[in-house]
Parts: structure tokens; C-alpha cells; sequence
């Protein structure tokens, strides 16, 4: 996903109420009268990005998923500020069996879609189904654990594509409002991954997906993703139906069970939300108040798109916006919102930092000098981390070692302390390479060109490599690019990163991840096996020990094989040198004073760190 957007939260006192019952934190603020916020009766919000697609099914963005999340609804979310504790949302309740591969959903009756339609287990079939048909960018969420009836991930080809044809076909001709007794039949049957049982339960059958025959330890986190959500399929049918592409007609347009529907959209300025004044969820609200997501909407919502963070910060100070969303939200512009009467900017705790963007530098293992241990090793040793920190990102961010982030379940079992900055040693280990006296050659180093703090980090990246002989050529990059060097071209069968195009070769440059949801095998499937998409044609590093644990420790519930395993893996890539983990950027809360009902979750992507708009109100 592209990186979370850091957070506005607000101002001066910030008092957690907690509501009876677990799991709902409401931030109300408190300030003096002389503050003000234009959006009285409308949450108006500067966005500086915009979504890919409004398609729960395809979005892969956070301004995406801050936009679906509003609209569309799934069986389950996070409890409130919890990232590690969830809530029925479309699911009444849950049951699992002993051997964690059935878990048996019932579903809330009277649930229906903004135009009316129902929602049951015949919908909710058919949307996780899409999902895998459709095939896009998010669908390994779903495909870590599920796949076609009867098959499994690894069928061969021609069995999949027949099962994809036979369930397209059935996805586009059944009316699921009403389904005949065949049509019932086919998603009562046994042996495939979403199994109806009746009209209101649906059990969720694991093993079939590329984790293999295996149980999934953070299934709930996987299907609080937009690509689990419910949509409804006489809409999907009555425009343009489910293939293995993206449907022209869910770009910008949205009818899901939510609080809220899309008024408008409009691809350059923003769009609406308008409250559903027909929500389902109101009719069990007061009977769960604790459960956020099903509270109807307070106010409606307009998101702004704005680019420049000047303006942005301008409408912050005069009140004229509720909130906002900084693509990156650097020291200079905290610095000006904390000097802001009416802004507060509030530090969040690490594991917000480590879901928006854990950093690191990759060097790749198959191009000299990298291929050598030694150069790898002076590498981390040579860089000057604490002023790294103090001038570039001024104090706002912490060492890590990865490869899972700060405050994750299993982030660095074993303590290992964060590679020290010790020249001495750095220019013993380039004397004990095969290039004792420097590297002749300069070499290209890619970094984002995003905003001041990245291009100052790479120049003292650049005078610290210097004093070890290793010279740099800095080369900034848009997200765009740095996301086309993860790829291999299908042609030639090499890295984009490695080759002579949008300014590479770049046999070390800036990398990071960005959670799709908080599990640590989330992180290590991307940058610790060896076709991770933030490894592969990055650090291009592949060890057969690292690639097992991290499948094994995904469908492993026991604490201390885990722990186990998440200690090796992290020990063989800290010894490897893989990459050199950098810096998890402090995330930050600012928002006007006088915006009630926020609830944090640093898992969500309103905006962000929301999980919806619907408990926020400034009247």
C-alpha cells in the first residue's frame, strides 16, 4: 500500500473517554472559545492524495481504503483503538474449531445494502468469491487461505482456470437475493473455503490458499481488509459483472451497508459523503454501543484534495478544515503546527510510526560491492544514525531492527540492539574486503523524493559512505518508480530496480513497508522471503532457513514456537547485514479542537488512523 498518511489529532487537552463496555476510545478535545472550525455541520477535510479506486475488491492505497471503509462494511473490524482485538460488524458472533482451520460466522439479520438490497450469506459468498476472481493487487490477503471449490492454490493451471471460468459464470447469473435450490446447493457444499451453512451463517474454511494445508494465526486481521467486504451483486451484475479485471463502473462509484453513502466524486477536487438516513446498523446501535462501526453517522463528510501542504496548513490554523491528511508530515511542519494556537500536534505511540512506513536501505546482494559480506557490514557501521535522526528528521524517529517493526507481535524477540555507528570498525570491515582502499566506482542511490527529510538523509548518507571509500551518486525517485523497481520485467526476467531505467541501475537505495494489516508475517512475507516484493529486487537476499520460518510461523498459534522462530529469522538477516533498518518516523495527531467522537486505530485509513468518520461530529 502506498505509505499511511501521518495523523491529525487536536489540541491543547486531549481527554480518552472510555464508553461502558471494551473497545471504544472517543477523543473529545477542549479549548478555549476564541478557537473556530468552519465545518459546523459538515466534517470537511484536506486529503493530499487521492484514491486509486473506490472497488473494496481492488483498492490498494490508503486514500482508497480511507474512502471504502465509510461505504462498505465486513463481517469483522478492530475493537475500537485496539489493533489486536476485533468486533462483529456484519458477523454477530464467531465460533472456531480446536484445530483453527473452521470458523463458523453468524451473520446480523435485517442487514441490508444503502439501496435496500439484503445482506446474508449468499452476498457475503459471492463478495469474498469476486475478490478472488477479479484477481487484483490485494487478492493474496484472501489467497494466503482460500481459494476455488475443491481445489487449492498449487492445482495445476488448467483446473484453476476452469474453476475461475465456472465460478465467474455462476458469480454474474444467479440472483443471490433469492437463489434456487441448485444455486443453494452449489455454496452449501463441502470442501471449499467459503461454505454457506444457511441464509444468515457462513463458515470459513482454511487450508486451501499458498500458506498451504494450515491454519492462520491473524485471520481476523486478513478479513477486516477492504477486499473482504460486502457488495451487492445485483449492482456488480447490472454493471459490467465479475471477471479477472477491474470493473470500470466501482472506480468511482459505491453502495455498501455502511453509515455513509457517496454523494459525489470527482476525480481532481474530492468527493461527499452524505449520512445514509437508512443505515441498518441504527436499528442495533443502542444495543451495542460499544461497537462503533455500527453507530449511524453524526455529520456528512467533504474531502478536499490538496497537495500543497502550505494550504493545508493554512486551513488547519484558520479553522477551516476539521482535519487533514499530509502525504508526509515533516519536522518543519509540526514544527508549525505546534506554534499554531488553535493546532495541537500530539506524538502516537511506535507501532502507529511502524504501520505507516518502517524504512530501511537495501543493498543488493547480487552487484559488487554489496555482494561481500564485509562491504555490508561497513556499511551499517559507517552511517551516523543519531544525527541522521536529529538533522533530518529533527528527533522525530527511532532505530528499529527488522525484519518485523516496533511494537509488532515478535519484533525482535531477542533484543538485539540496532547497528552502531562505529566508524573504526566500519573501515576494518571495508580493509577486509576485497576492496580495502574504497570502491572505485560511484554508485547510483535511490530516495524518494517526497519532502525535505529523505533528500537530507541521503546527502549524510552520502558523506558518511564517503569516509569508507564508497561514493555515491544520489538520485530522487517518485513512489511511482521506487514501486516499478519491485517488479521483474516479464521479458528479460530482471529487476526494474537493476536496470538502466528511471534513472538505475540502483544497487542500493531507500526502501520501506507499510502494513496491510498488523501481523508480523504481513512484514516478513515482503521483506524477509525471498519473493517478498520489498526483497526480491531490492536486497534480492534468499535464505532457504528464513524462507521456511516465515510460512511456518504464519500457521503457528504457539507462543513459543513463534518466538522461536521469529528469533531466528531475525538473527540470520541481522548477521547477514540484509538491510540496513533505518528509521520508523514518529507519527503524529492534529486536528481542530473542536472535532468530537475520534477513534484512533493505527490499522486504519480515514485519515488516517480512523476507523470511521461516522462517531466524529464538530457541532
Amino acid at each position: 500500500m502506498d505509505p499511511k498518511w501521518v495523523r491529525v489529532i487536536a489540541v491543547v487537552v486531549v481527554v480518552a473517554v472510555v464508553a461502558s463496555g471494551a473497545g471504544i476510545y472517543y477523543y473529545e478535545t477542549h479549548k478555549s472559545a476564541n478557537c473556530t472550525v468552519t465545518s459546523r455541520s459538515t466534517l470537511i477535510w484536506d486529503q493530499a492524495e487521492k484514491p486509486d479506486t473506490l472497488d473494496p475488491a481492488v483498492t490498494f492505497t490508503t486514500p482508497g481504503w480511507a474512502a471504502v471503509q465509510q461505504v462498505y462494511q465486513g463481517m469483522v473490524n478492530y475493537n475500537g483503538s485496539s489493533y489486536t482485538t476485533f468486533e462483529g460488524v456484519l458477523a454477530k458472533n464467531w465460533s472456531t474449531s480446536h484445530d483453527g482451520f473452521h470458523w463458523n460466522f453468524t451473520l446480523r439479520a435485517g442487514a441490508h445494502f444503502s439501496n435496500g438490497d439484503v445482506y446474508n450469506a449468499y452476498t457475503q459468498w459471492f463478495s469474498f468469491y469476486r475478490s478472488i476472481v477479479m484477481n487484483q493487487a490485494p487478492t493474496f490477503i484472501l489467497t494466503q487461505n482460500f481459494w476455488y471449490p475443491g481445489l487449492t492454490y498449487y492445482s495445476n493451471a488448467t483446473a484453476n482456470a476452469a474453476a475461475a471460468s465456472t465460478m465467474a459464470n455462476f458469480l454474474n447469473t444467479t440472483t443471490f437475493a433469492s437463489p434456487n435450490a441448485a444455486q443453494i446447493q452449489f455454496m452449501e457444499a463441502p470442501n471449499q473455503s467459503f461454505q454457506v451453512i444457511n441464509a444468515n451463517t457462513l463458515e470459513l474454511n482454511l487450508g486451501f490458499g499458498y500458506l498451504g494445508l494450515a491454519p492462520y494465526t491473524y485471520l481476523l486481521a486478513s478479513i477486516s481488509a477492504p477486499n473482504s467486504y460486502a457488495i451487492d451483486p445485483a449492482v456488480v451484475q447490472a454493471h459490467g459483472g465479475v471477471w479477472a479485471q477491474t470493473n470500470a463502473y466501482f472506480t468511482n462509484a459505491m453502495i455498501g451497508t455502511g453509515p455513509y453513502t457517496l454523494s459525489s466524486y470527482d476525480a481532481q477536487t474530492g468527493y461527499a459523503l452524505a449520512i445514509d438516513p437508512n443505515f441498518w446498523g441504527a436499528s442495533v446501535a443502542a444495543a451495542n454501543p460499544t461497537v462503533n462501526l455500527l453507530q449511524p453517522a453524526k455529520e456528512p463528510v467533504q474531502i478536499q484534495f490538496q497537495q500543497q501542504s502550505s494550504v493545508t496548513v493554512q486551513d488547519l490554523k484558520t479553522g477551516a478544515v476539521a482535519g487533514a491528511s499530509f502525504a508526509y508530515l515533516g519536522p518543519d511542519t509540526v514544527k508549525q503546527l505546534q506554534a499554531a494556537s488553535c493546532v495541537t500536534v500530539q506524538a502516537l505511540p511506535d507501532a502507529y510510526g511502524a504501520t505507516g512506513g518502517s524504512w530501511w536501505i537495501y543493498m543488493n546482494q547480487a552487484t559488487a560491492p554489496f555482494n561481500n559480506l564485509s562491504v555490508r557490514e561497513a556499511v551499517a557501521h559507517a552511517i551516523n544514525y543519531a544525527q541522521i535522526i536529529q538533522v533530518a528528521f529533527g528527533g522525530y524517529a527511532t532505530q528499529w531492527v527488522g525484519p518485523v517493526p516496533p511494537s509488532y507481535p515478535y519484533y525482535n524477540p531477542q533484543n538485539l540492539a540496532p547497528y552502531p555507528y562505529n566508524l573504526t570498525l566500519a573501515k576494518q570491515e571495508m580493509a577486509n574486503s576485497p576492496y580495502p582502499n574504497g570502491y572505485s566506482s560511484t554508485i547510483n542511490y535511490a530516495y524518494l523524493n517526497t519532502g525535505p527529510d529523505w533528500a537530507d538523509m541521503a546527502v549524510l548518507l552520502k558523506s558518511d559512505l564517503a569516509q569508507i571509500g564508497i561514493n555515491l551518486n544520489l538520485v530522487p525517485i517518485t513512489l511511482n518508480n521506487l514501486y516499478a523497481g519491485q517488479l521483474v520485467d516479464t521479458t528479460t526476467g530482471k529487476c526494474t530496480a537493476q536496470e538502466s531505467v528511471n534513472g538505475g541501475p540502483f544497487p542500493i537505495g531507500q526502501e520501506f513497508y507499510t502494513s496491510d494489516y498488523i501481523s508480523p508475517d504481513d512484514w516478513t512475507q515482503n521483506d524477509a522471503v525471498n519473493s517478498g516484493s520489498a526483497n526480491l529486487c531490492m536486497s534480492g537476499y534468499n535464505n532457504t532457513t528464513v524462507n521456511s520460518l516465515v510460512y511456518a510461523a504464519a500457521s503457528d498459534t504457539n507462543t513459543a514456537n513463534l518466538t522461536s522462530d521469529y528469533t531466528k529469522m531475525t538473527q540470520l538477516m541481522y548477521n547477514n547485514y540484509t538491510d540496513i533498518w533505518m528509521v520508523v518516523p514518529t507519527a503524529f495527531a492534529v486536528f481542530n479542537p473542536l472535532l468530537h467522537g475520534y477513534i484512533e486505530n493505527p490499522m486504519a485509513s480515514a485519515e488516517p488512523y480512523s476507523l470511521c468518520f461516522n462517531t466524529q461530529s464538530t457541532s
